[in-house]
C-alpha cells in the first residue's frame, strides 16, 4: 500500500490522553504494538513523538521501528539550555530511546524556544552532524506558525488545524509554506475528542464548546458524514497540509482512519460547506490547555 498523508502520533501509546479516551486508559504495550504494527500494515510511514510523551520514544524503540522503512519525528523536551550542545545530546538521547541513528524530523515543542537563538543552533549542529534530516517547530498560535514559516532554518512545522480552529486558514500560511517549501503536519483534527462527542456529553469545564459542536453536526448532517468522518477527512482534504497527525487507542481506529481517508473525493462538497464557518470560536475553545 502507497504511503498517504497520515501521520500517527504516539502521545496515547506512552500516556493515558484525551476526553474521549476510548480505554479510558493507556494501552498496554501489547496493545501498543498491536497499534504500530497495524499502522504500518495500512501504509501508514510516519510517526510522531517526542521526549515529553511518557514511555512513547521507549515503546518505538522496544517494537524496534528501526526495522521499517518510516520517516520518525520527535520533538524537544522543555527547559532544555538553549545552547548547540544541550540540544544534541536531548538528539542523542531519544535516538537512543527510539533505536535510530538518525531521525527524520525534530521539532521544538515550544514555540518559545523558537526565539531562543541557541535552540535554532542545536538543532543546525544535528543536521550537520547527520542526527536529523529535517528541523521543525511544533507551535499553538498563528503569530508563531507565521514566524517559522518564514525562518530559512525550518524545514517543517507542526499546528494545530481542525474544523473549528480555523484560524491560520484566515492568513497567508499556507502560501508561505508552499512557497518556502515547508512542510505543514496539522494535529488537532479531533480537537483531543471534542469533536467527537455527543454535544450532552462535553464537560462542564468545556461547557461554551456545546453550540459550536451542535453546529458542526447541523452542517454535515445532509451529506451523511459521521463527525469522525468529517473531522478527519477535514483537515485531510486540505491541499496545504503535508500530514494529518492523529493518535489512536486501538488497532481498530487505526484501520477504520485509513478506510475513511478514501473517501476524500466524496467529501468535497461537505468540506466547502464546513470552510469558514468556524471563524468565531473562541480561543478557549480551540486551544485545549485553556479548557481548566
Amino acid at each position: 500500500m502507497s504511503e498517504n498523508k497520515l501521520c500517527l502520533g504516539t502521545v496515547q501509546l506512552g500516556m493515558e490522553y484525551g476526553i474521549n479516551n476510548a480505554l479510558s486508559r493507556q494501552p498496554t504495550e501489547e496493545e501498543s504494538f498491536a497499534i504500530l504494527q497495524t499502522a504500518i500494515d495500512e501504509g501508514i510511514a510516519c510517526f510522531d513523538t517526542a521526549s515529553a510523551y511518557g514511555s512513547a520514544e521507549e515503546i518505538l524503540g522496544r517494537f524496534a521501528i528501526k526495522k521499517f522503512p518510516v520517516k520518525v519525528i520527535s520533538k524537544l523536551r522543555a527547559n532544555v539550555r538553549p545552547e548547540g550542545a544541550s540540544v544534541v545530546a536531548e538528539i542523542q538521547m531519544s535516538l537512543n530511546r527510539i533505536g535510530l541513528t538518525k531521525l527524520y524530523g525534530y521539532m521544538l515543542h515550544r514555540a518559545e524556544d523558537f526565539y531562543l537563538p541557541g535552540m535554532l543552533h542545536g538543532l543546525q549542529l544535528a543536521k550537520e552532524k547527520g542526527l536529523i534530516e529535517r528541523i521543525g517547530v511544533s507551535v499553538y498560535e498563528p503569530q508563531d506558525a507565521l514566524a517559522a514559516v518564514k525562518a530559512p532554518a525550518v524545514d517543517m512545522i507542526q499546528i494545530p488545524y481542525n474544523v473549528l480552529d480555523q484560524r491560520l486558514a484566515q492568513t497567508d500560511f499556507f502560501d508561505l509554506a508552499q512557497k518556502n517549501r515547508v512542510d505543514v503536519f496539522a494535529r488537532s483534527a479531533f480537537l483531543q475528542g471534542l469533536l467527537l462527542m455527543e454535544p450532552e456529553r462535553i464537560p462542564p469545564k468545556i461547557a461554551a464548546a456545546r453550540p459550536y459542536i451542535e453546529r458542526f453536526r447541523e452542517i454535515i448532517a445532509p451529506y451523511d458524514f459521521t463527525p469522525l468522518e468529517a473531522a478527519l477527512l477535514y483537515s485531510y482534504s486540505h491541499s496545504g497540509i503535508s500530514y494529518v497527525v492523529f493518535g489512536a487507542d486501538t488497532a481498530r481506529q487505526i484501520r477504520d482512519n485509513v478506510k475513511l481517508v478514501e473517501k476524500k473525493e466524496m467529501f468535497a462538497e461537505c468540506y466547502q460547506a464546513l470552510r469558514g464557518k468556524f471563524s468565531d470560536v473562541p480561543r478557549e475553545i480551540v486551544v485545549p490547555s485553556l479548557w481548566g
